[in-house]
């Protein structure tokens, strides 16, 4: 029972989307999602959300995941093969660094192989399940989807129907990256982006209750707005800031092995930066890679910070890779680096590329 005074409201909470770009809005800055945004998004939403996508730690997953273009089938033993490989890239790498990673409920005691592995990421729809088929009319070699597969079969290239049966028996099973990719091989950057989202979601948990999350925005100056010229964010992250009546932004740049960081990317980054209100926001432009920084690119991304401002976070697989940000630069540097927001990761980037 209530008094007949008594009054109450319903408040809706924006969308992600619509959050974002009233924040971008603020700065003076129109921002739209990107077509790569949509793949990355979607992604993230096939493996289940951001803390699903942890599969993509694994060197020899993004590489089958980039190896094979959509219209390219493969065998299974392929697949696996190429999953636990050594990393080329990186020789210092393998598989048996992922052992203990969880991607699915499975007994304590089992560790995780690429058999494993890639069975999840099937089941996650990333692959397709089929097989190749040779028409004896055409003799031409088609792929067709399970869903699809009969004993008596139409080639999809001449028309003319054949009796698939003997190739069925004395065949495989072969595979084809499924549409949630996109159909460029290059899979428009999401795999770079989901990874670095996933290890900051993980990493900073006291910043996951009401962060925001947005990934590849194209960005243009709004009418009146800031100046700034038409360019893109890989992501952007919105979380409050402890303590304080400003709220963290990051943007920035996220690139795939043989990505590279020019002099334009330095210059886009600042414009945006600069354009957000510094009585309401406190920026941060953080560049990730998954292979080392050149010594040119480091010098590049270390002119955005000044004598008074650290604001360039700098990440590469060293980082992304492990459950812990820090746990292979600690070794493999001798330091002592800790990281519980963004301060922290802009101080750890001074210290191992601009310290001296």
């Amino acid at each position: 029972m209530i008094d007949v005074n008594d009054k109450d409201i319903a408040l809706s909470a924006l969308s992600a989307l619509a959050l974002i770009e009233q924040v971008f809005g603020l700065a003076g800055i129109d921002a739209n999602l990107s077509h790569g945004g949509l793949i990355t998004r979607q992604l993230i939403s096939r493996m289940g959300g951001l803390g699903e996508t942890r599969a993509f730690k694994i060197p020899g997953v993004r590489r089958l995941l980039k190896t094979h273009g959509p219209m390219d089938s493969f065998t299974r033993k392929a697949a696996i093969e190429l999953i636990g490989k050594r990393d080329p890239a990186n020789p210092n790498a393998s598989f048996d660094d992922h052992k203990r990673l969880f991607i699915e409920p499975h007994p304590h005691d089992t560790e995780l192989t690429p058999s494993m592995e890639f069975s999840h990421l099937v089941e996650k729809n990333l692959f397709r399940i089929g097989a190749d088929l040779r028409c004896p009319t055409c003799v031409l070699s088609s792929w067709v989807p399970l869903e699809t597969l009969q004993q008596s079969i139409s080639c999809s290239l001449c028309g003319a129907k054949y009796d698939a049966t003997r190739q069925l028996v004395e065949g495989e099973f072969t595979y084809r990256r499924s549409g949630v990719l996109g159909l460029e091989k290059n899979n428009q950057g999401a795999i770079p982006v989901a990874l670095l989202l996933q290890q900051l979601s993980t990493n900073f948990p006291s910043y996951s209750r009401g962060t925001v999350f947005g990934v590849s925005y194209d960005l243009k100056s709004s009418e009146r707005g800031a100046e700034i010229p038409n360019c893109e964010t890989d992501f952007f992250i919105l979380f409050r800031k402890p303590r304080s009546e400003k709220t963290y932004v990051l943007i920035g740049e996220c690139k795939d092995v043989g990505g590279a960081l020019d002099e334009t990317d330095i210059f886009n980054m600042r414009k945006v930066s600069d354009a957000f209100p510094t009585h309401r926001f406190e920026t941060y432009i953080m560049f990730a890679k998954l292979a080392p920084f050149s010594d040119n690119k480091i010098k590049l991304a270390g002119s955005l910070n000044t004598p008074f401002r650290n604001r360039v976070i700098m990440l590469t697989q060293r980082e992304l890779e492990p459950y812990y940000l820090f746990k292979r630069t600690n070794i493999e540097l001798g330091l002592d680096l800790h990281a519980y927001g963004p301060e922290d990761l802009a101080r750890a980037t001074k210290k191992i590329y601009f310290s001296t």
